[in-house]
């Protein structure tokens, strides 16, 4: 009679703690989301950013802030991000491919993988090459040309990306150019230099201003600096199968804190998929040029670590422009 009574309160005592466990589980979210956005304002990092807080607001019941700390290409964003607690509510949102290359870029601490969590990514971007329907170059050929028979006087501008950037000057290194580079701190900024005649070329990804202006005829898209296919500019070539030996690599997500509980982690990840999937989301997306693609927390921490370890290579090729 002893031993029943004692496991049957053995039995309570462990329904009791599981209960407790459970209701003194944090629901999420409760309060105000911040999407930090660590490029400039009028990019498509902060333009995405944006429509998908609406829809995250909507999702979650909760106000969401996006908050743009721009510089030293994401480093200063994400490093804010990564000093905040780890409970969800500040989310790194762009490409983490490029923020957690350029300390390599830079040439200054590298960021430890073992501090952050990868949400889920979103959209995958390519980056091109525009220039001024005014120029004797209308194509990349014609271009390459051009900048080799005037070393030193073409001004080639980046539009936040470090890693596009460097593209650029691995095709001077393999085409032996010589020209001078300018970084901008978003696709804004450098689409407002490159249609204002500020630069001669001008890499931006697509859904930038300048991205639209090229739709509208005011610019001319050269190369694509990826490797897949540029949307409604579908012929235009990429440096892949112009067999260059690099290629940029963007692709944007949601990324936080390491030691963010895993649920919220997955409910950030299940939501995102949610909205991504939302057909005014894909609309939006598909009237700017941008190509929407999920991929789960540990599909996007593949494609961001065998990108960033990509970098080494990238920049002992591009010793020879320096």
């Amino acid at each position: 009679m002893k031993k029943r009574l004692s496991l049957i309160w053995l039995g309570f005592a462990a329904f009791a703690f599981s209960a407790g466990t459970l209701w003194a589980a944090p629901k999420y979210p409760e309060k105000p989301i911040t999407f930090v956005v660590p490029w400039g304002a009028g990019g498509m990092t902060d333009v995405s950013a944006r429509l998908l807080a609406e829809k995250f607001k909507a999702e979650f019941k909760e106000s969401v802030l996006v908050v743009n700390k721009p510089g030293a290409n994401g480093t200063i964003g994400l490093k804010y991000v990564l000093s905040q607690p780890a409970d969800g509510y500040t989310v790194a949102i762009g490409p983490m491919t490029d923020a957690l290359a350029n300390p390599y870029f830079q040439k200054t601490e590298s960021f430890n993988f073992k501090d952050i969590s990868f949400a889920a990514g979103y959209m995958p971007q390519q980056r091109v090459l525009f220039t001024t329907p005014d120029k004797p170059y209308k194509t990349f050929s014609e271009f390459i040309q051009f900048a080799k028979k005037n070393p030193g006087q073409v001004s080639a501008g980046s539009g936040g990306s470090q890693w596009a950037l460097e593209i650029v000057k691995s095709i001077a290194v393999k085409d032996g150019l010589k020209m001078k580079y300018v970084m901008f701190k978003s696709g804004g900024e450098a689409s407002t230099a490159i249609l204002g005649k500020h630069v001669d070329i001008c890499e931006t990804g697509t859904g930038t201003p300048a991205f639209q202006a090229a739709r509208d005829g005011k610019l001319n898209l050269i190369v694509n600096l990826g490797g897949d296919v540029v949307p409604y500019f579908p012929n235009t070539k990429s440096v892949k199968e112009l067999g260059y030996p690099f290629a940029s690599i963007v692709y944007y997500g949601f990324t936080l804190r390491a030691g963010t509980p895993e649920a919220i982690r997955e409910k950030l990840e299940s939501s995102l998929q949610k909205v991504i999937q939302d057909p005014e989301v894909k609309e939006k997306m598909a009237t700017m040029g941008l190509t929407p693609k999920f991929v789960t927390g540990k599909e996007y921490y593949k494609i961001v670590s065998e990108a960033v370890n990509s970098v080494p290579e990238l920049l002992k090729y591009n010793q020879a422009v320096q």
